[in-house]
Parts: structure tokens; sequence; C-alpha cells
């Protein structure tokens, strides 16, 4: 899958996250599926190409909960399917 959004130096970026995401969906979202979250955020920034598996290595969670929490995120309006891949929303829009 693709993920995308804005180019930034690797050895110096910091990953936004919207303090809209801690008061209204950090209380929601289970702890796995946060992780695959904030992931898939910081991967975007170099509009990296990831497949599920690899994300299930990384972050060490079973490749059917990262499946789960991919539709998680995409049904909360996190991310959206395009094409191939994810688009971050950008909740502060």
């Amino acid at each position: 899958m693709k993920l995308e959004q804005t180019d930034k130096s690797m050895l110096f970026s910091i990953t936004n996250i919207p303090d809209i995401f801690f008061t209204e969906y950090l209380a929601q979202i289970p702890g796995d599926y946060v992780k695959v979250y904030l992931h898939i955020l910081f991967l975007s920034k170099y509009n990296k190409d990831i497949k599920i598996n690899d994300l299930s290595k990384v972050l060490s969670i079973p490749y059917k909960t990262i499946e789960d929490g991919i539709k998680y995120l995409e049904e909360a309006n996190l991310i959206l399917k395009k094409g191939n891949g994810y688009i971050i929303v950008d909740l502060q829009e």
C-alpha cells in the first residue's frame, strides 16, 4: 500500500499529531490500532510503500490485527483509501 503526505528530511523530521487526535480519537481506538495509525502516519511523510506483512513484523502485531486496524482507521475517517494505498486524513480541516 502507498502512503502519502508532505516531503521532509528523514533525519530531523517531526511527526505531527493534531491535538484533536488525542481529544476525539485516542480513548476509542484499541492500542494496537493506535500503533498502526502512528506508524503509517510516520511512513506517509516519505511516500513509502509498505505491505501489511511488513507492518506486522515491524510492530510485532499479528497480520489480521493490522488488517482490522486499517479497516477501523478507514471507518473512523482517519485514513482514506486511494487506489492501492491510503491517504492520511488532515484532522485539522
